[in-house]
C-alpha cells in the first residue's frame, strides 16, 4: 500500500540527510526509482518513483525494499479488470491453462500475501513489460508450452520473459532450481542425478562419492566405477 505522502509535511530533500542506501535507479516491480523525496516527522525516507504506466508516486523506502509497493496502484485495477474480462481464457467452467499460469506467475511475483511470494516476487523475480498483458502472454505459452509441460524459467534468477521462459517436463523442470548441485565437466553443465542417468550409475551412489573424493581429481568417470 502506497503511503500517501502528499497528507504528510515532508522535509524537502535538500534539508534531509541522504539515506544510506541509494534506491536512485532500482526497479520494484513496475516503479523505478527517480530520486530522493524527503523525509517526514518520524525521519522516515521517502523517494520519488515513475511508474511503467507513467504515473509519478511518492513512496516510503521501506514499502519499496520489502515488497509492498511495486506499482502505483495501476496493476491492482488491471487485475481487477482482468478478473472481470479473462479475454476468452475460458473455455465452458474452466480456465485455459495459459490463464492459470498468467494468474499464477503475476500473483507470485506481486501478491506480497501468496505463500511462494519470498521465492519469487520477494527476491526480485519479475514478469517483463509485455506479459502484462494476457493476449500476449496467451499467444506466447499456446506455442512454446506443448500440453503435458510447464512454464519453467532457463535462469532461476530472471524473470519471466520470452527469452528467459521455455516448455518443460515435470522432470526438466524438477532439475532446473536453486536447490541443485550442477556440475560442470568437459563444457557440459548437468545436475547430479543427470550425470548419474547418463554415467548409468545410481544417484545417490555418485553424489557419496562426490562428497567423499571431492579434494581430489578424480574424474566423473572414475568415480562412476
Amino acid at each position: 500500500m502506497i503511503k500517501k505522502a502528499k497528507e504528510r509535511v515532508l522535509r524537502p530533500a535538500s534539508e534531509c540527510r541522504y539515506p544510506k542506501t541509494d534506491l536512485v535507479g532500482q526497479r520494484f516491480g513496475r516503479l523505478v526509482v527517480k530520486e530522493f523525496a524527503g523525509r517526514d516527522r518520524r525521519n522516515n525516507a521517502f523517494w520519488s518513483c515513475l511508474c511503467d504506466c507513467g504515473n509519478n508516486s511518492i513512496v516510503y523506502g521501506s514499502d519499496l525494499k520489502e515488497g509492498k509497493t511495486q506499482s502505483c496502484g495501476c496493476y491492482r485495477k488491471q487485475r481487477i479488470s482482468e478478473i472481470h474480462t479473462i479475454h476468452g481464457a475460458a473455455k465452458g467452467n474452466k480456465t485455459t491453462r495459459a490463464y492459470k499460469r498468467f494468474h499464477e506467475i503475476h500473483t507470485r511475483c506481486y501478491n506480497t500475501k501468496h505463500p511462494r511470494y519470498k521465492d519469487y516476487g520477494g527476491r526480485g523475480i519479475y514478469v517483463c513489460d509485455e506479459w502484462h498483458s494476457f493476449p500476449i502472454f496467451r499467444d506466447w505459452f499456446d506455442s512454446h508450452v506443448a500440453e503435458g509441460e510447464q512454464l519453467d524459467r532457463i535462469d532461476n534468477n530472471g524473470p519471466y520473459a520470452p527469452w528467459n521462459c521455455r516448455g518443460a517436463t515435470r522432470k526438466e523442470q524438477a532439475r532446473n532450481t536453486r536447490k541443485n548441485v550442477n556440475i560442470t565437466w568437459e563444457d557440459e553443465t548437468l545436475c547430479i542425478r543427470a550425470w548419474a542417468e547418463k554415467l548409468k550409475i545410481n544417484a545417490r551412489t555418485l553424489r557419496n562419492r562426490i562428497r567423499r573424493f571431492k579434494r581430489t581429481c578424480l574424474t566423473l568417470k572414475k568415480l562412476a566405477h
